[in-house]
């Protein structure tokens, strides 16, 4: 068996796509593109290994995902045929063979990076460009004083109680880009796993207010 990984994106066509539906666009695609994939013996569907599963919601260019070929498949070829037979808002970006002996990289990966965008849409309303400017410094200026207290105590829901946790130790990086969007990459995995929706409800515990924002995914990190 040749063993493939494959990395995609999804946009905003796909972002709330399930990922049982996403197994099943791909498993289409497959299918469509004559790609000669292993399937279960019991339900000849495409045995793929997703590392970290997306959130509903987010974008993504960095998701990955493993998969069995019977045959040897050039994978400029492969990338072509996928993307002329995904739908809308799906795109594979690249494949690349693996060793078969080489360990799932959903049992590897350790953390994940995110971009997190505020959504001014509203706030800017007939403002003037000096106001927009002075509303964007000041959502800046709260977030960085928010990542950088020595704990970041926010609200974690359980099916049957609420705690309150520290998820400091679990954001690894940050840094603002010149959009004031911020790069943050998380612990994530089955060890440890801390999303943006978290980390943003402690955000606007903090500034005691709602904000309208959006998250893209753009790498899964696996060691």
């Amino acid at each position: 068996m040749n063993k493939l990984r494959i990395v995609y994106g999804k946009s905003k066509d796909a972002m709330y796509i399930s990922q049982e539906d996403t197994i099943k666009v791909f498993n289409n695609a497959f299918f469509m593109a004559e790609i000669p994939v292993v399937r279960s013996s019991n339900t000849n569907l495409v045995e793929m290994m997703f590392a970290h599963p997306l959130t509903d919601g987010y974008q993504s260019t960095g998701e990955i995902f493993e998969v069995g070929l019977t045959e040897d498949v050039d994978t400029r070829y492969l990338v072509r045929e996928l993307n002329k037979t995904l739908p809308a808002g799906f795109i594979v970006m690249s494949a690349e063979y693996v060793s078969p002996s080489e360990q799932s990289v959903n049992l590897r990966v350790y953390a994940a990076k995110y971009v997190i965008s505020l959504d001014y849409t509203e706030k800017f309303k007939d403002k003037s460009l000096r106001e927009k400017d002075e509303i964007k410094a000041y959502y800046r200026r709260k977030m960085e004083m928010y990542l950088s207290q020595p704990q970041i105590l926010v609200v974690k829901k359980s099916y049957d109680r609420m705690e309150r946790i520290d998820i400091k130790p679990q954001i690894e990086k940050y840094t603002f880009n010149i959009d004031d969007s911020v790069d943050v990459v998380v612990s994530a995995g089955a060890r440890s796993n801390i999303s943006p929706a978290i980390l943003m409800d402690g955000y606007m515990e903090y500034i005691n207010e709602k904000v309208v924002y959006d998250v893209k995914r753009t790498k899964i990190l696996y060691n």
